[in-house]
C-alpha cells in the first residue's frame, strides 16, 4: 500500500472535519479566516507584505486546502496578489481543494502529490510563505520533524515565513486529561470509532495506536508524537533565525511563526540570539 493510499484509508476512519463543502467543514474554513485575520497583523507578516505585494504561498500537508485557501483569501482581501500551491499525499483531498480554491479565490491552486518527508519534494523554491495547517505535527516525531523543517526552509525565500498550528499536548493530554489506552473518538448510531494504545517506539518517539470502527470493522494502525509547544518551536528555531508564537486559541494553543530560514548554522548564534517566543513578544 502506498503512503497516499494509507492516508486516504486513515482519514476515512479518523473523525476529522475537512470537507469544505459540508456545513461543518465550511464553518472550519470561516473560523480559519478569522484566525488568519489575526495572524497577518503580526509584525513579521506586515513587514513581508510591505516589502512586496505579490506573495507565493505553499500549503504543505494541505489536505483539502482549508488553511492555504483561507490565508490566500485574507491576503487578497488586503489587496495582495497571491499564488497558491497545495501539497499532500492524498489525491482525493487535493482534487477537492482545487474545486474549493476555484470557488473561493477565483483561480485554481496548483496541486502536487508529494510526501513531505521526500528530500527536496521535487519542487521549485522561492516561496514567500509556507504553512502546515490543521494541528498536523503529531504525524511527525522529532527525527521526521527535522526532515520536514529541512524541506520547508529550502522552499522559502531568504526572508520567507513559516506558519504551523501547534498545541501543547503534553499539557492537555498528559496533564489535564491523562493519557488513555482506550479512547472513544466518535459514538454515533451508525459509527463508533475507538483508538487503542498499541505501544511506543522509544527510539523514534512515536506512540502506536489502532483506529477501529466497531460498526464497519475497519481498522488502521497509526503512529503519533505528542509535541509540547516549546519542543517543536525549539526544533524550528534551529532552522530559522527567529521564532514566535501567536496564542490564537489560548495560552497553550495557536500558531508558531518562524522567519528567515538559516542557510548555514552558526553554533555561536544559538548562544547569542534569543528567539521572540521567549520574550513574550505580542502583535
Amino acid at each position: 500500500m502506498s503512503g497516499g493510499e494509507y492516508m486516504e484509508r486513515l482519514y476515512r476512519l479518523i473523525p476529522w472535519v475537512e470537507d469544505p463543502f459540508t456545513a461543518e467543514g465550511f464553518k472550519r474554513y470561516r473560523d480559519t479566516i478569522s484566525e488568519f485575520s489575526v495572524i497577518v497583523k503580526h509584525r513579521w507578516f506586515s513587514e513581508l507584505v510591505n516589502r512586496r505585494r505579490e506573495l507565493r504561498i505553499i500549503d504543505l500537508c494541505s489536505g483539502t486546502g482549508i488553511g492555504g485557501v483561507a490565508l490566500a483569501r485574507v491576503l487578497m482581501d488586503l489587496g495582495v496578489s497571491v499564488s497558491l500551491t497545495l501539497v499532500d499525499l492524498r489525491r482525493d483531498a487535493l482534487d477537492k481543494a482545487v474545486e474549493f480554491g476555484l470557488r473561493e479565490l477565483g483561480f485554481r491552486p496548483q496541486i502536487m502529490v508529494r510526501d513531505i518527508l521526500e528530500e527536496g519534494l521535487g519542487l521549485e523554491t522561492g516561496f514567500d510563505v509556507s504553512l502546515i495547517w490543521g494541528f498536523t505535527t503529531p504525524h511527525f516525531g522529532p527525527w521526521d520533524w527535522v526532515r520536514v523543517l529541512s524541506n520547508v526552509s529550502r522552499l522559502l525565500t531568504g526572508d520567507g515565513l513559516f506558519l504551523y498550528n501547534e498545541s501543547d499536548r503534553v499539557y492537555t493530554i498528559f496533564y489535564l486529561k491523562g493519557y488513555r489506552d482506550l479512547l472513544p473518538e466518535v459514538v454515533e448510531r451508525d459509527r463508533v470509532i475507538l483508538t487503542i494504545h498499541k505501544g511506543k517506539d522509544f527510539r523514534s518517539g512515536y506512540i502506536k495506536r489502532l483506529v477501529l470502527n466497531l460498526v464497519s470493522r475497519e481498522a488502521e494502525e497509526t503512529k503519533v508524537y505528542f509535541w509540547d509547544l516549546a519542543s517543536s518551536a525549539a526544533f524550528t528555531w534551529i532552522f530559522f533565525s527567529d521564532v514566535d508564537f501567536i496564542p490564537t486559541r489560548g495560552s497553550h494553543s495557536g500558531v508558531v511563526i518562524a522567519r528567515s530560514p538559516r542557510r548555514t548554522l552558526s553554533l555561536e548564534a544559538l548562544f547569542r540570539e534569543k528567539p521572540s517566543i521567549l520574550m513574550h513578544e505580542r502583535l
